[in-house]
């Protein structure tokens, strides 16, 4: 009995034994699990948070983030998890981004923020204030451009963000400091620009300094458009004819088809300028009026608020 009980306490204390080597010996594996956290507060060059900021982390800025987060109303943020190793941390802001702690472009030039197992390193940046547009646009009416799109492109970078007018036709849009921008709005079914215009070219020149806002006000252009009637060569309405609106200076092109009685209507549907007419059929096309092709076809101007009327005939019967 006494040597039975010898060998239960032999056995016990091996398999004690065991069990503390095999903890001893996870230890370190599991020590070498532990991640740390970036955190910190975005403010601008003003002493404002910045709410909502973007935060990434990189451990090479040419590849792909490591993890990406959205700043709280508070301009806080934390990204935890992160593997122990050397992070850049990118500071998106509206259309552009800056690299912490702030004010850096480049992101070779950028600080680089240690990470230690269960330590929590501090990011907290400061990055350029930025720009705002804002203003109210109308309709051509004068009633407010109530929930239009509004969408600015800054001119150097070919860079594009946008909101929506409230109900009064306001808006106020944040942009990158120290930066030039046109601004477009939607009008009804057609967009335009600053100042009431639809050609890019003419738009008015925008530039924002940092901390400052731009107010932008405009009254739309009203649009254009063209209707009328067709017929087959025998008087009878020409039914489901494709009828295209091409736009002799800048060469984009609308559609329509018409009607059972003949008739199109693409009133206000067009931009003011010169326009050619073409129906097309399975059988064959023509331009307005009674023209074989494009080069021969009529001109038709139309201005703004305007629609022109366009009859003819088909010299053929459909079949």
């Amino acid at each position: 009995m006494q040597l039975k009980s010898a060998r239960r306490r032999s056995v016990l204390a091996a398999v004690v034994a065991g069990a503390i080597a095999a903890t001893s010996a996870a230890g370190p594996a599991l020590a070498a699990d532990a991640t740390g956290s970036i955190a910190g507060v975005v403010r601008d060059t003003r002493g404002a948070v910045v709410p909502d900021a973007s935060i990434a982390v990189y451990l090479d800025p040419s590849s792909d983030a490591v993890q990406e987060l959205q700043a709280d109303s508070r301009g806080r943020f934390t990204i935890r998890g992160l593997q122990a190793g050397a992070y850049k941390v990118r500071v998106g802001l509206s259309g552009w981004s800056e690299w912490a702690p702030g004010r850096v472009g480049n992101p070779g030039q950028a600080k680089t923020y240690p990470v230690r197992a269960n330590r929590a390193t501090n990011a907290s940046s400061v990055v350029t204030a930025a720009g705002f547009i804002a203003g109210r646009f109308h309709g051509p009416d004068g009633s407010p451009a109530a929930h239009s799109a509004v969408n600015v492109t800054n001119v150097n970078t070919a860079n594009q963000h946008g909101t929506v007018t409230g109900p009064d036709g306001r808006f106020r849009l944040r942009v990158q400091p120290n930066q030039t921008f046109i601004v477009s709005y939607q009008a009804g079914a057609l967009g335009q620009y600053v100042p009431h215009t639809f050609d890019p070219a003419r738009a008015t020149s925008f530039f924002v300094r940092s901390g400052h806002t731009v107010r932008v006000t405009d009254r739309a252009a009203a649009p254009a458009g063209i209707a009328g009637r067709l017929t087959d060569a025998a008087g009878a309405p020409a039914r489901g004819v494709h009828v295209s609106f091409i736009n002799v200076d800048t060469i984009n092109e609308s559609e329509t088809n018409t009607a059972a009685d003949g008739t199109y209507d693409f009133s206000g549907l067009l931009e003011p300028g010169r326009y050619k007419v073409r129906f097309s059929t399975p059988d064959g096309s023509q331009y307005a009026h009674q023209k074989p092709d494009y080069d021969s076809a009529d001109i038709i101007t139309v201005a703004s608020g305007e629609t022109a009327v366009v009859d003819d005939q088909l010299l053929w019967i459909p079949a």
